[in-house]
Order: structure tokens, then sequence, then C-alpha cells
């Protein structure tokens, strides 16, 4: 079992403990959707956030943190409000950082990107943002330090700056915590973590790690324990096997049966995939793709092949059972036949700084 302290700065286990705060579960479930309930709906993850343009944020960035580079920033969760107009734009940190760190550049643009997202939407009037860091509690109110520094310095360089506030992921006796020390959350938000809200409650044998909806995310590696790492990998490889092989056993032969790797990825993650932008989201296609291409590559029941949609003809129920067969024989816990291998231009959720 991984102890709590790795698990709370597991940049996927936060994710996960917020994607689950925002399901629609009843009031008797292990899981609290304490976002849910304060009206928190999921917009999207690893958005595309347009970076303003004008001269003073150009000027603000190459003062502040010595680049002009205003590229699109990516937070890790976009979250909207049923009433309240102010968006959550949130990033995951394992860590907190001082203002100094390399970590104020992202920050930095991703204060004045959030100060209005009228652009970022496509939409024609204002759209207020607020920025939210989540770390481990611990850091918590350092980091909120830390961002308001930064954003009065955008501010006193005359850039329009988005307010800040930080998120704490806490082990508490009745299981995984969320709270915030800030004390300029946007109302609905601040109303429900006032005080630690349990979202994952402790089960009999104490485990604190839930059943992810997201298991595995290239591009962490070098900052995620190991163990949890091949974990994580292993599970999304298993999952995504197990959703081919019920699309291909479910068919109604003779038929041509099209397998689509953004289909099995969206079931393999409970839908949550489909909120990903649309490049991460044919990266990961092509990689599930790739691992049922491995193991059905000799078929000639195959028809053919693109990056993200193999076709293949089921004649009759010999055929349907030697491809279940040839699926049911991939390894998901081999480095060689999982996502592990295949994946070779790695979509990444996590700006790394």
């Amino acid at each position: 079992m991984i102890d709590t302290t790795t698990l709370l700065s597991d940049q996927v286990f936060q994710l996960n403990t917020f994607l689950w705060a925002l399901q629609d579960l009843p009031k008797s479930s292990q899981i609290q959707p304490v976002l849910r309930q304060a009206g928190y709906q999921l917009r999207s993850i690893e958005p595309r956030l347009i970076v303003p343009g004008n001269p003073a944020v150009i000027a603000a960035l190459d003062k502040l943190v010595g680049s002009k580079d205003r590229s699109p920033c990516r937070p890790d969760i976009w979250l909207r409000h049923t009433e309240d107009p102010s968006e959550l734009v949130i990033e995951l940190k394992s860590r907190g950082f001082s203002p100094n760190s390399s970590n104020r550049r992202q920050a930095c643009k991703l204060i004045a990107a959030a100060s209005d997202l009228a652009e970022s939407l496509g939409a024609s009037t204002p759209r207020g943002g607020h920025v939210i860091y989540a770390t481990v509690v611990n850091d918590a109110l350092d980091l909120d330090i830390t961002l308001k520094e930064l954003a009065s310095k955008l501010h006193n360089e005359g850039v329009n700056a988005a307010s800040t506030s930080v998120i704490g992921f806490s082990e508490e006796a009745e299981g995984v915590a969320i709270s915030s020390p800030s004390s300029n959350l946007p109302e609905p938000a601040a109303n429900a973590l006032a005080n630690p809200a349990i979202v994952l409650r402790r089960d009999d044998d104490n485990d604190l790690q839930p059943l992810y909806l997201i298991p595995w995310i290239p591009g962490i590696r070098e900052s995620q324990d190991s163990q949890l790492h091949d974990a994580g990998l292993n599970e999304l490889t298993s999952r995504v096997l197990t959703f081919t092989l019920s699309k291909v056993g479910r068919a109604q032969v003779p038929t041509t049966l099209k397998l689509s790797g953004d289909e099995i990825m969206s079931l393999s993650t409970s839908r949550v995939f489909d909120h990903w932008r649309s490049d991460t989201r044919k990266q990961f296609a092509r990689a599930v793709i790739k691992i049922i291409t491995r193991a059905l590559v000799s078929d000639t029941n195959v028809v053919s092949t693109s990056s993200t949609m193999i076709e293949v003809n089921l004649k009759d129920l010999d055929a349907q059972n030697r491809i279940l067969k040839q699926i049911e024989q991939i390894d998901h816990t081999s480095s060689t036949t999982n996502l592990k291998d295949v994946v070779k231009e790695q979509p990444t959720l996590f700006d790394v700084e």
C-alpha cells in the first residue's frame, strides 16, 4: 500500500479526487461529490487558454519571468458553475513553490490568461476566471501567498490579473479531504470548502486510493512514484482490452466491426476522456489502436487499419472467437504490449515548467 504522503502529492490521485468530487453520486456513496453538490461541473481537462497579446502583458512577462512567450496555457482542470459566473481554472501541484521558482512563469501566464476567458471560450462578452492551485495541505498557505504576490506584481505592471486561491489535500480521520486557506474563493467554493470536505471516505481496509476514472497519464513518469505509475498504466491498459473484448464479443456475426480508439478510451475512462482537448485524445486513440493492431497483425480477417481505427471482418463465429482469443492473450502488465510501449508521442496533462 502506498503511504498517504506520497498519495496526496501524486497528481493523478489529485486529478481523480477532483473528478470524483464532480460526479453525480448519491449521498450514501463512499465518495462525496462535494464540488458537484456546490454546483460545479467539469468543463474540460487540459483546456487551451489564450494569453493576452497586448503590449502590457508581453512587457510584464518579460520583466517578471524573463520571457515574452505567450503560448497558450494548459491548466489541468476547468470548472464552471450552474449559477456563479466565475469559472475556475485549476492547476495541480505535488508541492508548493516560492515566487522565485521556475513555476512562476506558468503561474503568471495563467493568472493573466484567466482574467478574461472570453477569447478562450470564443465568447463575445467578458468571462472572468479564478485561478486555483491545488497541492498538499501543508504547502497550501505558503502557496496562497506566492500566487497573490505574483498577481499583485502583474497588476502593478498594468496587467489585468485573475483572482487566485489554493486548495489543499489532506488526510482526515474519515478519509481524504479538500479545503482552502484562501479568503477570496468564489462563494459556492468557499462555502463548500470552509472546513475540510471529505471526498473519499476511508473504507474498511483503510485504503484511501479509489477506483480511478483516469488511472494513468503519460508524460509525468519522472515526477510520479514508480509503483503508482506502473499500476495506473497497467490498469488503463487492462480496461482498454476489456472494452475491446466487449465490443468484439457483443457483435452479431457476420459483420465488419469498426474498433475506434477514441470510443474505447472513452469507455475505459467513464467518458471523462471526452473532456480532453482534441490533439491529446488523438494521441491516446492511436495508442489503443496500436495495441490491438499488434495482436491482430497476422490475422487475415483484418480489413483495414488507420491511426485511430481498425476494421475486422467477423464473417462467422470461428473468426469472432479467434479474434477474442488473440486479444485475451495480450499481457496488460508487460511494457512491450501495454500503453507504456506504444505511446511514443506522449500526451501531457500537466504543464512542466
